[in-house]
């Protein structure tokens, strides 16, 4: 098991069921919770240091950036719906990135399905007509991903998961048939799988998308007026967080490269879908080391080993919870 995901169990197992009754709070925002709060019921403690609000005990450690939505829970970075804002003595992050966010990762038990999941579906991104990123080189998008999603598929199965791609070979299936192929074979977790690119080529990195939560806009809409409805896949955002924590700490881990973060975004494969579901960037192909990279086989490899690692780091949380 990922380190993370150990550490996570083991918080699990130190929590009582039912301690977490509700997050109301007097003295705060309505909709907002205080650190304070949050490092009680976690039984940790609470520091300041700089614009960085640290909360810690024997198990976890989650860092909260002050007038920010960056976060992190055991050094892996997680982008809050809003920024933490300090109101009266107290910093306090929306309920929303407390209950649909950090709160499942760290308790997942609290969150589980009622069944362990039986079928992973596979979307390798872009395909056919539709190449998706190329970089300076003339590597396609559409090739890459293919490639890393069949060894996904190669290491996930060699453990036992059931798994279909949303194609398997050069077609392009159009967004809206990819999700609901994902619904018509019975998916319970699906995972869209995609190589990213930036004007500067020094953007560099690799992030994992899931929903944004209803009412709030997407990670990189940057002040930007976006639709911020109730999609199908929200009625997963607990399950989105857990999965998505998952798959991008082992990305992180096995790829080596800088941590974007887990993000959100309404991205059609993802927000009508209706299981839980993840998109990850597995790096930018118009960054000239990541260019480079994506163009190994061992660089795929590694890529498609943290995919895969975090597929088993959900199942193996989800089938603890069940016990």
């Amino acid at each position: 098991m990922h380190s993370i995901t150990r550490k996570l169990f083991l918080y699990h197992t130190a929590l009582f069921a039912g301690g977490f009754a509700g997050t109301a709070e007097a003295g705060t925002p309505a909709g907002t919770v205080s650190l304070a709060y949050i490092a009680r019921l976690y039984s940790m403690k609470l520091k300041i240091f700089g614009k960085k609000a640290v909360m810690e005990n024997r198990y976890n450690k989650v860092e909260i950036e002050t007038n920010s939505r960056r976060a992190w829970i055991n050094g892996v970075m997680i982008w809050l719906h809003s920024a933490c804002r300090k109101s009266g003595s107290d910093w306090t992050i929306r309920e929303a990135d407390f209950k649909r966010g950090i709160d499942p990762i760290l308790r997942t038990y609290a969150y589980a399905p009622g069944r362990m999941p039986r079928l992973v579906v596979l979307d390798p991104g872009h395909g056919g007509k539709d190449t998706g990123s190329i970089s300076p080189k003339g590597y396609r998008e559409k090739d890459l991903v293919l490639d890393i999603s069949y060894r996904v598929r190669k290491l996930l199965e060699a453990k036992g998961i059931r798994v279909k791609m949303t194609r398997t070979g050069d077609t392009y299936p159009n967004l809206d048939v990819r999700s609901t192929y994902a619904y018509k074979v019975g998916a319970d977790l699906f995972i869209s799988i995609h190589a990213n690119a930036a004007g500067a080529p020094s953007a560099s990195g690799v992030e994992t998308f899931i929903t944004s939560s209803t009412g709030y806009d997407s990670t990189n809409a940057y002040g930007q007026d976006q639709d911020t409805f109730a999609f199908k896949n929200n009625t997963y955002d607990a399950l989105n967080a857990v999965l998505g924590f998952s798959i991008h700490s082992n990305v992180v881990k096995m790829s080596k490269r800088d941590d974007r973060g887990l993000r959100r975004a309404r991205y059609s494969v993802l927000k009508h879908t209706r299981c839980p579901a993840a998109l990850v960037e597995c790096g930018f192909l118009t960054n000239p080391d990541e260019e480079i990279l994506l163009n190994t086989s061992s660089y795929r490899e590694s890529i498609a080993r943290g995919i895969s690692n975090g597929v088993l780091g959900y199942f193996t949380l989800v089938k603890r919870a069940l016990r």
